[in-house]
């Protein structure tokens, strides 16, 4: 499946077909030898995602064409391609071309293709991101707005609608059964049912039959024919929630139902068929317990099928601002009462936590805050008081580039959050000429709404 579509300008036809060779499996590649060809093929194309354009071309040069682009399209992603780099000034260029990059030719190719994924990437979240960050968070109670996020959403949309089996993997309280929800939602079963089950720490036999069923008698406590949930699924979606804990020996049932749609209640010699889409959930190792012996590897290329990986909420710290917002209108509107605030250095405590228990701890936080807190403003104190946090703590981890690198999101997304999501008036408080914030914003894969 194609990320995206780019256009390329270049006249240099042996450039112009390297770069073609080189991005044609990934993205709808339209080409253009001059910029009067550029120009045109940007009017009948008005679903680009990037633009790759050489800078010293014959008749109308880069710099003019990219003038020109910015007319038609202030938004599309512009990364200049010379073989002449030290001739223009990347700073000089900013303002006015507002270039995403600047890459000289005699660089390696893979400097060009990840500044172009990047790029599309970027645009996707620009020109797709909102529409989809709203159906989210309204049909299915999921809040983020950062490019992991996205990613998960466009997922969402692409594979909902097929029958194809599902993997989630994520730490606990990431989301994982909201994301099962919304891809039923999605999908052409959603009218029939999506029954959910967790496989988590129960007895072997009482597995085999809630999921199976069984008959009267079949075992001690069988007092009555039971159905289980993939009978009761049928033609619907089942959903098994940390399926890295299911026993051994049912897991070889359910392998048999996947591998022929078959399946027997206990104590019953009745084949029944059913037709269901199976979605699963694990926050283990798979590969680790497949190793070990303790999970079937057949089973485990059964089940692997399309995987979404939810990150930890640290690693989404631009989404925190949202969520607590979202978790607290909610949640004021349930219970009826008026709306709290949490006051800036309150929110930039939460931003900096580092939530072990995910979003789910979060929104208990936000919940129990509301609850706790007698005035209408929630300050730092009591946000540092129920998470006995006071900011700063704990070992660091990684490198210090890694610790450089997010300590510098930290504090452009508290000052973004701050500043409601402004740039210039971040930049303000963050005394940084508004431009180079949004390219940091940019490096940093922040999206600031």
């Amino acid at each position: 499946m194609k990320q995206g579509k780019i256009l390329i300008i270049d006249d240099d036809h042996l450039v112009l077909e390297a770069l073609h060779q080189t991005f044609l499996d990934d993205y709808d590649v339209v080409l253009a030898s001059s910029g009067e060809e550029g120009l045109a093929a940007l009017g009948d194309h008005n679903d680009l995602d990037t633009i790759i354009l050489d800078i010293r071309m014959a008749r109308m040069d880069g710099l003019e064409t990219a003038s020109r682009i910015r007319e038609m399209d202030p938004d599309v992603p512009l990364i200049f391609h010379t073989g002449y780099p030290g001739e223009y000034s990347a700073d000089a260029m900013d303002k006015q071309h507002r270039p995403f990059d600047y890459i000289g030719k005699n660089e390696r190719p893979a400097r060009l293709i990840r500044s172009v994924q990047n790029a599309v990437s970027f645009h996707h979240l620009k020109t797709r991101g909102a529409e989809m960050i709203e159906f989210a968070r309204e049909h299915f109670g999921i809040v983020g707005r950062s490019d992991v996020m996205c990613r998960i959403f466009r997922t969402i949309e692409k594979i909902g609608p097929t029958d194809s089996k599902v993997m989630i993997l994520g730490p606990t309280g990431s989301g994982k059964e909201l994301v099962a929800r919304a891809i039923h939602s999605r999908s052409k079963r959603s009218v029939l049912k999506l029954v959910v089950f967790n496989c988590n720490h129960k007895a072997p036999d009482l597995v085999a039959s809630e999921l199976f069923g069984h008959l009267k008698g079949s075992f001690t406590g069988a007092v009555a024919d039971r159905i289980g949930m993939f009978e009761y699924a049928h033609g619907g979606t089942i959903f098994l929630d940390e399926i890295g804990n299911l026993d051994i020996t049912t897991q070889g049932k359910l392998l048999r139902v996947l591998e022929t749609g078959e399946l027997q209640r206990i104590g019953s010699p009745e084949t029944i068929h059913v037709d269901v889409r199976l979605i699963c959930a694990t926050n283990s190792d798979l590969d680790r317990l497949v190793a070990e012996k303790t999970f079937r590897e057949d089973l485990y290329y059964r089940l692997k099928g399309i995987q979404i990986t939810l990150p930890p909420l640290k690693d989404r710290r631009e989404d925190i601002p949202d969520l607590i917002d979202y978790f607290t209108d909610s949640y004021c509107r349930e219970t009826d009462m008026v709306v709290k605030v949490f006051e800036p250095s309150a929110r930039d405590l939460l931003i900096e936590y580092d939530w072990p228990g995910n979003v789910r701890q979060l929104l208990d936080t936000v919940q129990s805050l509301i609850d706790l807190t007698l005035s209408h403003l929630i300050t730092r104190h009591e946000v540092a008081a129920y998470l006995s946090y006071s900011g700063h703590q704990g070992k660091p981890h990684g490198g210090l580039s890694d610790r450089m690198r997010d300590f510098k999101k930290l504090v452009l997304v508290q000052a973004l959050a701050r500043n409601d999501n402004k740039v210039s008036a971040a930049a303000r408080e963050l005394r940084l000429d508004p431009s180079n914030l949004r390219k940091m914003l940019r490096e940093l894969r922040i999206d600031h709404g």
